[in-house]
């Protein structure tokens, strides 16, 4: 007698459940999606115990006839596919027919639903895999499952389940997820008789971001879209200043299906690497669209991963679209004076003010005399009746024009100031370049600044620089300061005037209604990484020669891969030659120092050997952070004096480019503080 036993179909369903139904939240997941195939617009998942004692999931879809209702207990019957043709195309979250009959072998199962357009429907009883009771009823259209007591016939697979409370975490998230991939479908969750989140259902992704995880989240979150290719990545991510210490938060959505996507994951944080710190991790709700027959979903159990046909495109597409968003739609960060708790408001002024009566009108500034030079530099102070008594100034624009029209001449400080004070001048009459004698200088990338030293610290209230204060006009003096950041377009130069710099490390500049406090180091570090970023990115970048070749020894795999992909490590702006089981380096990145530039090779070299697959995806990680250092080391420096020229080519590029906000480590370029905001905290109004 042989002893190969075929199994009993109830043993091969609980085998089967096995793989399907490791938790509540399988069963929840599989419900779910069954729903949304059902063409559901609204649907409700509520859950008690974590979901072992009750699970429901109810929908508004197509519904099933009596006949459907009990075909669907059984082992691979599904509507969703046909043929194995289809199985080159799926477009639905389901199509295995396993999870009915998976789900009904461990639970006591309830289904409730009638047909779209018939008058009654069906209720189909099945307790663990045995249907007991078919019976017609009076439902509403669409189907509702109910599932009780999980396992409670497999007392082995019980036991290893979590506590309610991790079991309902699970499903939370998974509901979350859900709501997300969906928009245009109202979720509602209730765990434990309490309502935990519901969505409108309106379409909008904000809408449901906002609905599942708070306001919190969602404003700090940016839209970012693009398509290419028949490719289309759209969604939200986070600001810089948005992290987490892990990757929970990085929710990918590929034709609306949940996924965990390791090209996705690792070309979103490669947009992010000069943006953040290391070991930090940004968020996202992103979905990619993509013909059904470019991925596969059927490479996973749960159906949680899967595979493209062309990996390199899909990590070009969220790349690029996260990297766009980040460069062109990030705000500065805003400049928080106080908390929010000690604003002023009229009510505290009028606590605050306890002896003025309450409904007093706000005060009036009196004007100041206007001091204004005359003669022979000596300041005239004019009357009252001639002073300007308007209780605002006028707009930054008028005064830049009446500036222009030589109606308006500089103010300054009266020469008193400066009487007992030899070292506080005004910066740019210590600067060692002449406006007179260079009129039409150009004023290019500084990259060895002149005039740099560390100065005396004065005490407090002592020095103090300050910049001259007049408006900026089109180029004028200072010629052309465009840095040319190639792949970027330069904004039109908008009216700006650059008040001082504190503790030789910050610069104060007014612009356009606000404040910015820039860190100067910063801001010229982020200056330097993107036009030596956008020089590798050329199709033949620029090279710097060696004057005496540095060689690298090379494994026999390196050696290898230096020799298959000599072609794609050139185009970064090497040069270099196989002698033995030597690299010899003739030429290296234009603006990388030769040991950065050796320590890029050897990783570029030691990565294609170990993985040559992901080489091309893996090449623009490397190349940023090799650029990190070395856009450091040429960046001026914090605690050290330049003189002006350099300072206004800094602010004129941060002005000019959307891209200089955060540094290549992720600290911040510059905190800004309207005019508005800074009225508001004086309790002005």
């Amino acid at each position: 007698m042989g002893i190969i036993n075929v199994l009993d179909m109830s043993v091969a369903n609980l085998i089967a459940a096995g793989e399907v139904v490791e938790r509540p939240a399988s069963v929840i997941k599989e419900l779910a999606e069954n729903a949304i195939d059902a063409g559901a617009r609204s649907i409700t998942a509520e859950i008690k115990r974590g979901g072992v004692s009750f699970m429901r999931i109810t929908d508004d879809g197509c519904g099933m006839t009596a006949e459907d209702a009990v075909a669907c207990l059984r082992r691979h019957a599904t509507s969703k596919i046909h043929t194995a043709a289809d199985l080159s195309g799926i477009t639905t979250l389901g199509f295995r027919g396993e999870a009915m009959a998976a789900i009904s072998a461990v639970t006591d199962m309830r289904i409730m639903t009638r047909l779209r357009g018939e008058t009654a429907g069906t209720l189909v009883r099945c307790e663990y895999g045995s249907v007991s009771e078919v019976s017609e009823g009076g439902f509403p259209e669409g189907t509702t499952v109910i599932c009780e007591n999980l396992f409670a016939r497999t007392p082995a697979r019980l036991k290893f389940l979590r506590s309610d409370v991790s079991e309902g975490i699970a499903i939370s998230s998974l509901m979350e997820k859900m709501a997300l991939s969906h928009p245009e479908i109202a979720f509602r969750y209730i765990c434990d008789g309490e309502m935990r989140f519901s969505t409108a259902g309106d379409g909008n992704l904000k809408n449901a971001v906002y609905s599942v995880f708070g306001k919190g989240f969602a404003s700090r979150m940016t839209e970012a879209s693009a398509r290419s290719g028949g490719i289309s990545v759209s969604g939200y991510i986070s600001t810089p200043e948005n992290v987490r210490g892990n990757r929970n938060m990085q929710l990918f959505f590929i034709n609306s299906r949940s996924v965990r996507s390791r090209t996705m994951t690792a070309a979103l944080e490669a947009a992010y690497s000069s943006y953040i710190p290391q070991g930090k991790f940004p968020s996202c709700v992103l979905f990619l669209k993509i013909h059904a027959s470019a991925v596969d979903v059927n490479v996973h159990p749960a159906k949680l991963e899967v595979k493209f046909s062309n990996e390199k495109e899909i990590f070009d597409a969220v790349y690029y679209t996260v990297r766009g968003a980040l460069d062109a739609k990030l705000n500065r960060p805003a400049f928080d004076l106080i908390k929010k708790s000690r604003e002023m408001t009229d009510e505290k002024l009028k606590v605050v003010s306890g002896f003025a009566p309450i409904d007093e009108k706000k005060h009036t500034q009196e004007a100041l005399p206007d001091l204004r030079y005359a003669g022979e530099g000596k300041p005239e102070a004019k009357s009252k009746s001639e002073a300007r008594t308007e209780p605002e100034a006028e707009s930054f624009g008028s005064a830049a024009s009446r500036y222009a029209a030589n109606e308006i001449k500089p103010i300054f400080a009266p020469e008193r100031v400066y009487a007992d004070m030899p070292h506080n001048k005004p910066l740019h009459e210590e600067s060692t370049f002449s406006y007179a004698e260079k009129t039409d200088a150009k004023v290019s990338a500084p990259t060895e600044f002149q005039a740099a030293k560390t100065e005396p610290k004065e005490p407090f209230g002592g020095s103090v620089k300050t910049y001259q204060t007049d408006v900026k006009q089109s180029d004028g003096f200072y010629g052309d300061t465009d840095a040319r950041i190639g792949g970027h377009i330069a904004n039109e130069l908008p009216e700006y005037r650059i008040v001082g710099e504190v503790f030789e490390s910050y610069i104060i500049m007014e612009t356009e209604g606000k404040m910015l406090i820039i860190d100067k180091h910063a801001a010229h570090e982020r200056i330097n990484f993107e036009r030596m970023r956008a020089n590798m990115s050329l199709s033949n970048p620029y090279m710097q020669a060696l004057l005496v070749p540095e060689v690298l020894t090379l494994s026999g795999a390196e050696l290898d891969a230096a020799l298959n992909f000599g072609a794609e490590i050139s185009a970064v702006g090497f040069l270099f030659e196989i002698s033995g089981n030597n690299m010899v380096i003739r030429a290296v990145p234009q603006d990388m120092g030769i040991a950065d530039a050796k320590e890029l090779l050897q990783t570029l070299v030691s990565a294609a050997a170990d993985n040559p697959a992901a080489l091309e995806t893996k090449k623009r990680t490397v190349f940023e952070r090799a650029l990190y250092q070395t856009s450091c080391k040429a960046a001026i420096k914090a605690g050290r004096h330049y003189d002006d020229v350099h300072i206004r080519w800094i602010c004129e590029n941060l002005l000019r480019y959307d891209c200089i906000k955060y540094c290549p480590h992720g600290r911040p370029v510059a905190f800004e503080l309207t005019k508005g905001e800074m009225d508001r905290r004086f309790g002005r109004t």
